[in-house]
């Protein structure tokens, strides 16, 4: 017991000297590469159920892509893709999209809409992704947000089939209901 707790002292210790590489987002595009072929060069998905990646938190997109890498998230080929990747390449690749210019906005159902910005008010949504849901820090970028990513995402956050990192996002999700989470879609899908 004391030899793992002096181990792991000791890597802690050396963690705090070896600090990372400044984030490239040149290096990052290229070694993006495999990532356009759902992702676009753009970092919006090429299909609704793909996220987009465009100006979301450098923060978000690591940690996302630590999990995957990890095998702590699941989600089609994502674990695959990001196995290989050293912390570096993903603090690039996540420089890269996060320099993109943000989804546009999307018209949709007034009401809907109305409704969706009232639920985020009542669920404080926005203390974490902030008041436009252009997310900051860990937390990700809901704005112009794919809906049926949206949709998925929270529906299997709120039935545990997604983990989030710290509860935050099951407690939160554990009262909405299927309905609720279609609103919010639409209305972060409308904000720019």
């Amino acid at each position: 017991m004391m030899m793992a707790f002096f181990n792991f002292c000791c890597l802690m210790s050396w963690q705090a000297f070896a600090a990372p590489a400044t984030p490239d987002a040149a290096a990052g595009k290229t070694k993006a590469q495999t990532c356009f072929a759902c992702h676009g060069e753009n970092g919006m998905g090429i299909e609704p159920p793909i996220p987009n990646l465009a100006a979301q938190p450098p923060l978000a997109i690591f940690y996302q892509l630590v999990q995957f890498r990890e095998g702590m998230r699941k989600g089609g080929a994502m674990e695959s893709f990001a196995k290989p990747l050293t912390d570096n390449d993903i603090r690039d690749i996540a420089a890269y999209f996060s320099t993109l210019p943000p989804p546009p906005a999307r018209e949709g159902d007034v009401a809907k809409i109305s409704i969706g910005k009232q639920i985020a008010q009542q669920q404080y949504c926005n203390s974490c992704h902030a008041p436009q849901f252009q997310g900051q820090k860990q937390v990700s970028r809901l704005a112009g947000q794919s809906k049926d990513y949206f949709i998925t995402q929270l529906r299997n956050i709120r039935s545990g089939t997604r983990v989030d990192m710290d509860g935050t996002m099951g407690s939160a999700a554990r009262g909405v209901s299927d309905a609720q989470i279609d609103a919010l879609a639409e209305y972060a899908a409308s904000l720019p």
